[in-house]
């Protein structure tokens, strides 16, 4: 039930509102169920939410939740790293709906929101959603989410040799703008989140406008 509010209203849910929804006396009532989630490890106080206290445990999300949707868990850069919430336990920022299932997978499928333009000669802009299969390796010439220091990155994962350098990775945008980043040891640790699998794209409906009666506004078009 707390997911359900949470979705539908963007908060977390007052103790009256939950009583509402499952149709208790009170709010004491749903106080008390509330204390029993919380003992069972369902749901977490937090602290200075008054009463928007109780929120679901991150990690107690319904495994069912994730043959249906992908979760949204963070963000990634297509130009510079950014920071990106990637392992932290936090609960999804939101959810596709749609299941992994539609990109040919059927777990271990999350979405990150882009941000930036690197990319967008291979077809992803800055607020598209990432779907990403988790992985730790990617093959020569694949778009790989991948971390530096715990900053995340989407690029292409490029692989070279060189005589007498031996190999080396780079990661290649899509994009003039950006030159080839080449990873070096000094750089810290660096892993690769996984594979980029697909990109989904939400487009806003345009808005209509209307004319007063009598109001000079057209809605023909312009003359070419």
């Amino acid at each position: 039930m707390l997911h359900l509010i949470l979705e539908g209203q963007g908060r977390p849910a007052t103790v009256r509102e939950l009583a509402d929804q499952l149709g208790l006396s009170s709010p004491a009532s749903a106080h008390r169920h509330l204390k029993n989630l919380s003992e069972e490890g369902w749901i977490i106080q937090v602290a200075g939410g008054g009463s928007r206290s109780w929120a679901p445990n991150p990690s107690m999300v319904n495994p069912v939740e994730t043959d249906k949707s992908i979760p949204v868990v963070g963000r990634i850069a297509a130009g510079i790293p950014i920071e990106s919430c990637l392992d932290q336990g936090q609960s999804p920022d939101e959810w596709l709906e749609m299941a992994p299932t539609a990109f040919g997978q059927k777990n271990d499928v999350v979405a990150l929101l882009v941000e930036g333009e690197s990319m967008r000669d291979a077809g992803i802009h800055s607020g598209d959603h990432a779907v990403i299969r988790r992985q730790s390796h990617a093959e020569n010439g694949e778009i790989a989410a991948v971390t530096i220091e715990g900053e995340g990155t989407l690029k292409r994962w490029r692989m070279t040799s060189g005589k007498g350098e031996g190999s080396k990775v780079f990661l290649e945008s899509a994009h003039p703008d950006f030159p080839p980043l080449e990873l070096k040891a000094e750089m810290g640790e660096i892993q690769i989140f996984g594979k980029l699998i697909g990109v989904v794209r939400r487009f806003r409906r345009p808005q209509t406008r209307v004319s007063k009666p009598g109001s000079s506004s057209s809605q023909q078009p312009e003359s070419q």
